[in-house]
């Protein structure tokens, strides 16, 4: 019964409208996109320029935001629909209805996002055909975030891609995916966004993309989070919310299937996975946050016009779901928040999901696959007919937790790693700094077996490890921050700081300082150190022996020094050494006050 009351009030708020809109209503807002046929996307500044309009002419109903500037100095902006005037982040937090927010131009060659939501803004504000969504939720529109790569406009953009005539470029001025930014926040853009999204504090996210891959009958993939990363109430939320409004947008003439990793067309019969996403992405970080997403991807060899159309359809179709669902919604996410809040030591919280081997009939509707031989390259060439071809094959779309770790009371972090500090910042969390300097044991992370890739990616050398957790006396000095875990955004301060985490800020190169030795011995130095270590102490002398066994140890004096070395009193305390220590409610207090 609550389905079909649902359904009834989608239906209530209005089709799709493709085709002829209200010709009479438009005929002065017409985007560049309308103008050009559905070949051609607006450039910056008509996009800007429109979006005033739109406030303008909205009566009380729209504003335009700057909420940052790109590194080339153009502003950030952002359209905010909100019959109530909840204009600010204050009021939008504030507020009883759910805030949406639309994010374009992450890839700003992936655009048709932007060219499908100031029509959508449009059908709010001008004709009217939409209005009443206003009435149910609140509206942030990001018509572009990659502003600076907007810009760099060209037809030879996105090889891959079938239109708009002209586009911008995938990575940002000083060459950032900014998708893969969000933990690491290297880009002027992310922390601007970073500010926004723990200011705002939306309800809902959309992450509009075009793909890039092989040929099918789909115009859209979808990424929802359903992990057990995301919090189950807004992962059953999330699948009701799909089965409620697919439907729609296949109605409206767009097939969709779920974003799913490579297809082997030489063995379909092998099947289709779908990934969970970690929180370096868009949907992943909200997750992080405890907030439901989707990540829109249409199919770049579709016409751009039928592109478009199908980022509207899919955005529209959430939205009035969200607008059917929206105090469930809130209670949902406001609920996670309040227990995240509530955060106790030995409190588990997965930051990692794996894709179980179970699997599921799945129909894949296809094109005939025909590759041909390259003189080129001399290579088999992937190419397709332009018949469907529905094969029956599997997918694999179900997960397990996969890293999952207990919540110490609180980390504290050294003050001299401003750069973390900054990030924690952009982050949303609060500091107290210790105004003294407190000893005892502490429980953190050594690391062994370090290697570092040849290259950077994203602009850091990601390094890799083992960790191993150990207790030992540190002395945490003055000005030291202490975060508790009894915050909202305590699974994302995990993400950030668990060096196992997959994109924590260790695993992001911001403390590769650490693996640095600084100071070495001379042989003739440690010589007759080693020789006493091993004469007062018959344990160390054992293991000694005991690594002799190795014959390229033994063949080694400088390794074999170098052993002994490490376990002496002249090593470096602080190498391989996580600079981060987890505290236990009782250190807390300790060093904080009871206030905690």
């Amino acid at each position: 019964m609550r389905y079909k009351v649902i359904t009834s009030l989608l239906f209530a708020l209005g089709s799709c409208g493709f085709g002829l809109r209200a010709e009479a209503q438009t005929a002065n807002w017409k985007t560049t996109y309308e103008k050009s046929g559905g070949v051609a996307t607006e450039r910056y500044d008509e996009t800007v320029a429109y979006c005033r309009r739109l406030a303008t002419a909205s009566k009380g109903r729209a504003r335009v935001v700057v909420w940052g500037t790109s590194p080339q100095g153009r502003s950030l902006v952002a359209l905010v629909l909100s019959s109530e005037g909840a204009f600010t982040p204050a009021a939008a937090v504030k507020s009883s209805r759910p805030l949406v927010v639309i994010n374009n131009g992450i890839h700003s060659g992936e655009i048709e996002g932007k060219d499908a939501d100031l029509i959508l803004a449009r059908d709010i504000l001008i004709t009217g055909s939409k209005a009443d969504l206003l009435a149910h939720l609140n509206l942030l529109i990001i018509p572009i975030f990659s502003v600076d790569a907007h810009e760099r406009f060209s037809p030879y953009n996105r090889i891959n891609q079938n239109g708009p005539t002209e586009m911008g470029w995938r990575a940002t001025a000083v060459n950032l995916n900014l998708n893969r930014d969000f933990m690491k926040a290297d880009g002027e853009e992310m922390q601007a966004m970073l500010r926004l999204l723990h200011g705002w504090k939306p309800d809902f996210f959309f992450d509009n993309h075009t793909t890039d891959g092989a040929d099918w009958q789909y115009t859209i993939q979808l990424d929802t989070p359903v992990a057990p990363t995301l919090g189950a109430g807004a992962v059953a939320w999330s699948k009701q919310m799909l089965a409620a409004a697919l439907p729609r947008v296949e109605n409206d003439g767009f097939l969709t299937s779920p974003y799913f990793d490579g297809v082997d067309y030489n063995r379909l019969d092998r099947g289709l996975t779908i990934s969970d996403f970690g929180p370096r992405y868009s949907t992943g970080y909200l997750a992080a946050m405890n907030r439901p997403s989707m990540l829109v991807e249409t199919h770049m060899l579709k016409p751009y016009r039928n592109r478009v159309e199908a980022t509207y359809s899919i955005n529209l179709r959430v939205i009035e779901y969200i607008a059917a669902t929206g105090k469930e919604l809130r209670e949902i996410n406001r609920n996670a928040d309040a227990a995240e809040s509530h955060t106790k030591p030995g409190d588990r919280f997965v930051l990692e999901a794996t894709t179980s081997r179970e699997s599921r009939p799945f129909t894949f509707r296809g094109l005939e696959y025909r590759p041909f031989r390259s003189e080129v390259s001399g290579s088999m060439i992937p190419a397709w007919t332009r018949n469907p071809q529905d094969t029956l094959t599997t997918i694999r779309d179900q997960y397990l937790p996969g890293l999952t770790l207990e919540a110490p009371a609180a980390y504290a972090i050294p003050p001299q790693w401003k750069e973390v500090l900054q990030r924690l910042n952009l982050h949303g969390f609060e500091f107290k700094r210790l105004t003294h300097a407190y000893k005892s044991q502490f429980e953190s992370y050594r690391f062994a077996s370090v290697a570092f890739p040849p290259s950077p990616f994203e602009s850091r050398f990601q390094p890799n490890y083992k960790t191993t957790k150990i207790t030992e006396e540190r002395t945490l000095p003055p000005g030291t921050v202490v975060i508790s875990t009894a915050c909202t955004g305590a699974k994302l301060l995990m993400q950030l700081l668990e060096p196992e985490a997959p994109d924590s800020l260790m695993h992001w190169g911001l403390f590769n300082n650490v693996f640095e030795q600084k100071e070495y011995f001379e042989n003739y130095a440690m010589e007759p150190i080693a020789a006493t270590m091993l004469a007062d102490d018959p344990k160390l002398k054992a293991e000694f022996e005991e690594k002799l066994k190795d014959l390229v140890f033994a063949g080694n004096p400088r390794a074999r020094l170098q052993f002994l070395y490490e376990r002496s009193r002249y090593a470096d305390a602080f190498l391989n050494r996580y600079p981060v220590v987890r505290l236990t409610a009782a250190q807390l207090v300790e060093c904080t006050g009871p206030s905690h």
